[in-house]
């Protein structure tokens, strides 16, 4: 069973972002990135460029960057 989330334009935008920071960080070319980590070069360039997240790839994303992800909700 799959699920759908939907996350705010705004939201998606910091995410991507921070990948986007995360890769420039370690000095990575895009095509690098998507080839170790096995994720497609267009799927890593929408999720920096803020148009969607997909959660498997933002997972594997934040293992090769040795980084976590924390989900607070707050009222």
């Amino acid at each position: 069973m799959s699920r759908c989330f939907y996350v705010e334009k705004d939201m998606l935008r910091k995410i991507g972002a921070e990948l986007w920071r995360l890769r420039q960080e370690k000095f990575m070319y895009l095509h690098t990135v998507a080839y170790q980590t096995k994720i497609p070069e267009r799927i890593i360039e929408g999720m920096e460029n803020g148009k969607f997240i997909q959660y498997s790839a933002l997972r594997r994303l934040t293992e090769f960057s040795g980084k976590k992800i924390r989900i607070i909700f707050e009222d």
